[in-house]
């Protein structure tokens, strides 16, 4: 009898014990996540998918295509990360994201954005956003990251976690309402795209057609006076996150779905969010507000869908810096995980 209140008693007790022995091992700290997607970068340029540990389960994007792991950059990675590294990571959720330069097929530089999420100390789901086209131009902006998104913040400085998710958010419903006030841009707000500056900082020059004689963002399409008049209004907008957004230049985006803000990192003051844009071409003119000479602008005529990947550093309930990638894609391209 005394035996078996023993053995009764040893099996409460590895009942209580065993699930927390068991998330302990399965759940991975900041710096674990971070590891973990550094060692997959390292995987990915070694052609090497076993380097890492993968679900049984594992859904896998790259660039929108659901594909085996294995393919894609597993094929044609060849160096990197550059300096150019930011990473965010998020241990309540399992998940971490990066934005990075690689090269890929020995020679041509990539604008590489993943995320990882992990389901019991697995990967379960892996996500590229590779940008390869256009980006000689960026290539000064992608030398190094620009320091507050590294940098960590201090305690004061942060921002709640629900804080942060709903501010990320926020941003989509200023784009798509063209109210720069209904998100919360620090005055220094400055957003870089593919490497870009497209406000904030310093203005850039105009930008070189490509090589076969189209010009390199918005997507490709015949340089003609429209779209020299679209450009002269953004150079003319006003160059703070919040009053851009409220001019109305960006008028041309007919909606952003499947927003999701799947990475919060409270150390770094990061919120990593993923979207797609639609650009239907309905609209044919834009009412610009605030542009002396040019209150009414053609509005950019191309169907096309841009999956994004943004960083958005917060601090004391602001947005700071915006780090993007922009995939251009046929219109109507689902993000794979909708």
């Amino acid at each position: 009898m005394k035996m078996k209140r023993l053995g009764i008693a040893w099996m409460l007790i590895s009942f209580l014990i065993a699930p927390a022995l068991l998330q302990a091992a399965q759940t991975c700290d900041r710096q674990c996540l971070v590891d973990l997607m550094k060692d997959y970068l390292a995987a990915l340029v070694a052609h090497d998918p076993s380097a890492v540990p993968f679900d049984r389960d594992v859904k896998f994007t790259e660039n929108t295509a659901n594909i085996p792991v294995g393919d894609g950059l597993w094929v044609t990675a060849s160096g990197g990360p550059s300096e150019f590294q930011i990473y965010a990571a998020d241990p309540v959720m399992q998940q971490v994201a990066c934005l990075v330069m690689m090269k890929e097929n020995n020679k041509e530089d990539i604008l590489l954005g993943v995320r990882l999420a992990l389901r019991r100390g697995k990967i379960s789901e892996a996500e590229h956003h590779a940008v390869r086209e256009d980006l000689a131009y960026a290539m000064p902006n992608l030398q190094k990251p620009r320091p507050g998104l590294i940098a960590d913040l201090a305690p004061e400085d942060r921002t709640p976690r629900a804080q942060m998710l709903d501010i990320g958010l926020s941003y989509y419903d200023a784009l798509t309402g063209e109210d720069g006030t209904l998100a919360p841009f620090a005055e220094e707000c400055e957003r870089r795209e593919n490497g870009s500056t497209s406000v904030g900082g310093r203005r850039e020059a105009p930008k070189p057609k490509a090589a076969e004689g189209k010009p390199q963002f918005p997507p490709p399409g015949e340089f003609d006076s429209e779209m020299a008049k679209l450009g002269m209004a953004l150079a003319a907008a006003p160059n703070t996150c919040e009053e851009q957004i409220s001019a109305g230049v960006w008028a041309y985006i007919s909606d952003i779905k499947n927003r999701r803000l799947l990475v919060i990192d409270e150390k770094k003051g990061l919120a990593v969010g993923f979207s797609n844009f639609y650009h239907d071409s309905k609209l044919k003119t834009m009412k610009l507000k605030g542009i002396p000479g040019l209150e009414s602008v053609p509005s950019y005529q191309g169907l096309f869908n841009m999956p994004a990947m943004h960083f958005f550093k917060i601090k004391r309930g602001r947005i700071y810096d915006i780090e993007a990638t922009g995939l251009v894609l046929p219109y109507g391209t689902k993000s794979g995980w909708e």
